[in-house]
């Protein structure tokens, strides 16, 4: 397994303790090994900054507004997969054992080595994310397949149905190629459902998201001890998807160090779990898909070329929503269904006005941009009605389109673009601001730009002010 380095982009950690001195160190050292800080300064800051994305919290035992007990009892409530560890300035050990009783992952007392807070950082996090993975797992094998139905009126997804109809019926490994937001993985779990294999689980891996010291043990699972935090045995998805689907989404952001490992699993279906030693295997349709050009990667030694044919077998491109305009009405009334049918609420229409700009607008974001600008039209319409002036489809400019007057003059003006002297907060917000606008607001298009993960993008937004990009 690869080991973590200087911490994850992606591991969100929360401080609250009322001496500043203490928050500064804290806060030093997580920030360094790559941790991304919240802090607090007393304990109903911390209860309001509590949510899911967080990994740990650390939480001092006597804070005013709200105790660090409190703290713990409320985390425990609300965000279970949340690791608590309690600090204090004092060894008490009925207070250590009380914690413990309420869950909290571990009891530090202070002063503490900056190596062994980063020890405990890191198991918590692991620990938390592990846990959710495997709620996930549950839920995935448990709950029923979603029925998945496709519109198909345009030449082009006609043809594209077509050929699901064809490999459906088949075994053999299908890569899915196409821009973000075409609908890769509506495809993927129509070719599942339309198999032989439908009844069995379809278990989806986003390579894109997951932090890379975790991708292999999400995939192949590992043994009791295979590492620190493997207090138990786990099975990777690989293993659940046996009998099933494995969809390996965006297979082209996996780690070059890993991709040995897929392809030996892709030749004979067999692999070994992390620190262990027995060889397992499983019998699993897999299905991958990407938005890159892996022949371009294999050529720039980014992605392995064997790799890349034993994946591509059976190859399906997607179209874009501007080659399949004649779905687009159709596919913004069914989006529009699944939205009220959500808010409990009655079907919303969309006037001929409407379907006028819907059809005249240019899709870079395809079906993804399409479902934003639905959501938000549907948020602020009149009586479940959404005419031209409620889509808010010209807040994000495509690459393709021609530059305003105002952005040509601010690039001629080396001045309005310099960076020199700025803060380094402002320096980021424009960085991501203006990604954002290039990808449309959507956030992981933009999380691959920047070359970092989905979450960080998310949270970013949210420290620095940008949720009117979103």
């Amino acid at each position: 397994m690869v080991p973590p380095r200087n911490g994850s982009q992606q591991t969100s950690v929360l401080i609250a303790d009322d001496d500043p001195v203490t928050r500064t160190l804290l806060k030093a050292h997580l920030s360094e090994a790559g941790y991304l800080v919240r802090e607090a300064k007393d304990g109903k800051e911390a209860i309001r900054l509590l949510d899911e994305d967080l990994h740990a919290a650390l939480f001092d035992l006597q804070m005013p507004g709200a105790t660090g007990m409190e703290c713990l009892r409320m985390a425990r409530e609300r965000f279970p997969d949340v690791q608590v560890m309690m600090i204090s300035g004092q060894g008490d050990i009925t207070d250590a054992v009380e914690a413990m009783k309420h869950g909290a992952f571990h009891y530090m007392v202070k002063p503490f080595l900056p190596d062994e807070l980063l020890s405990l950082v890191r198991q918590a996090t692991r620990k938390a994310q592990l846990e959710r993975d495997n709620r996930g797992y549950r839920q995935a094998v448990s709950s029923p397949q979603l029925e998945v139905s496709l519109i198909a009126h345009s030449a082009s997804s006609s043809q594209v149905m077509r050929q699901v109809e064809r490999i459906a019926k088949l075994d053999s490994t299908v890569l899915l190629t196409g821009a973000s937001g075409t609908g890769k993985t509506t495809l993927a779990r129509l070719i599942h459902q339309q198999g032989s294999r439908s009844a069995q689980p379809f278990i989806s891996v986003s390579c894109a998201t997951l932090p890379r010291d975790l991708i292999e043990a999400e995939l192949f699972g590992h043994e009791k001890g295979a590492f620190t935090g493997a207090v138990g045995e786990r099975s990777g998805k690989v293993e659940l998807a046996d009998g099933g689907t494995l969809f390996l989404d965006e297979i082209g952001d996996l780690p070059l160090e890993l991709q040995p490992k897929l392809l030996t699993f892709l030749q004979d279906r067999s692999f070994h779990r992390i620190g262990g030693n027995k060889l397992r295997s499983v019998d699993v349709r897999v299905i991958a898909a990407t938005h890159q050009d892996l022949q371009k990667m294999c050529e720039q030694k980014r992605f392995r070329s064997d790799l890349f044919y034993r994946l591509n077998v059976l190859n399906l491109k997607v179209p874009t929503l501007d080659e399949r305009k004649e779905d687009l009405i159709e596919l913004a009334i069914q989006t529009l269904d699944r939205i009220a049918h959500r808010r409990g609420c009655e079907p919303f229409t969309l006037t001929p006005a409407a379907q006028d700009v819907l059809l005249q607008h240019h899709w870079p974001g395809n079906i993804r941009e399409l479902e934003n600008v639905l959501e938000r039209a549907s948020a602020y319409c009149q009586d479940l009605q959404i005419d031209r002036d409620d889509l808010d489809i010209f807040s994000f400019q495509s690459p393709l389109e021609s530059p305003s007057e105002e952005s040509v003059t601010s690039v001629s003006n080396p001045k309005e673009t310099s960076l020199a002297g700025l803060p380094l907060e402002e320096v980021e917000r424009r960085a991501i601001r203006d990604t954002l606008l290039e990808c449309n607001g959507n956030r992981a298009d933009a999380a691959r730009m920047l070359g970092v993960s989905e979450r960080t993008v998310y949270n970013k937004i949210r420290k620095l002010g940008l949720t009117d990009l979103e």
